[in-house]
């Protein structure tokens, strides 16, 4: 096995755990599974699967993942989220990687590729995203954003894309769509208004068209059809609400 830990992040994933998990067996020893207190299942698949399974009191995204990769058993982590799953090709860069010396200050970058009611969205917002995802926990941990979270890295790190990608099974349907940005529009609204950002008309008005064109058109997302309208669609929703949230917050605050 690698000297690499696989952190995952999870609540109520029955549906996705074993998916995201299996491809995993033959890199880690130590795929360290943290649930938020999942009551469909979830914990029962992890312990069938032989991972290592963690309940945790949720603090945030960021925060909640910092502290997973401190109780790993190894430096270097590969961090992922319930539903995403790597595919072959990936798994023998990792291993190939590994075969190497690692330099911790080196992190690496996956892409992963968006699966929308079954289909791969090969343009758009999400065509070629890209991910720190793969790291030493020394010189790399997660930021404080509420939501969207990333990979910091040191100054000194640099970092590289390995070949393959994981598949992200994000949205169930388009009504979990919907429900998911909803959340997420609160929570990038909530930080903005934290950091001391203000929603002027044209970030409220102008700027949901703007994400719009530029997924769709720019972008290529109508390469996609009907789901990369759907998609851009979505996300053009999503930026108007933040926005409208963050004006409703910063006129309470004002008032």
């Amino acid at each position: 096995m690698l000297p690499l830990s696989v952190v995952i992040l999870a609540k109520n994933e029955a549906h996705n755990i074993e998916r995201c998990v299996k491809p995993l067996l033959g890199l880690s020893d130590d795929i360290l599974v943290l649930d938020n207190g999942s009551t469909d299942g979830t914990q029962a698949i992890v312990k069938a699967l032989g991972a290592r399974l963690m309940e945790v009191e949720w603090q945030g995204y960021s925060a909640t993942k910092n502290n997973g990769n401190q109780q790993a058993k190894n430096d270097w982590i590969l961090s992922l989220d319930a539903d995403e799953v790597v595919n072959d090709e990936l798994v023998a860069s990792i291993i190939a990687l590994f075969a190497t010396t690692m330099n911790v200050q080196n992190g690496f970058s996956i892409q992963r590729k968006m699966v929308y009611e079954g289909t791969v969205l090969q343009h758009g917002s999400v065509g070629k995203e890209f991910r720190i995802r793969l790291f030493n926990r020394t010189t790399a941990r997660w930021n404080q954003h509420e939501v969207h979270e990333d990979v910091d890295v040191d100054s000194s790190v640099v970092v590289t894309s390995l070949n393959g990608y994981a598949l992200h099974y994000s949205f169930t349907s388009i009504e979990d769509h919907q429900q998911r940005l909803h959340k997420y529009a609160m929570l990038s609204a909530h930080q903005m208004h934290v950091n001391g950002k203000s929603s002027t008309w044209m970030k409220r008005v102008v700027s949901p068209w703007f994400h719009f064109l530029k997924n769709f058109i720019f972008r290529l997302g109508f390469l996609d059809g009907k789901l990369g309208f759907e998609f851009a669609l979505q996300e053009k929703k999503y930026t108007a609400e933040k926005y409208h949230l963050l004006y409703q917050l910063n006129r309470t605050k004002n008032n």
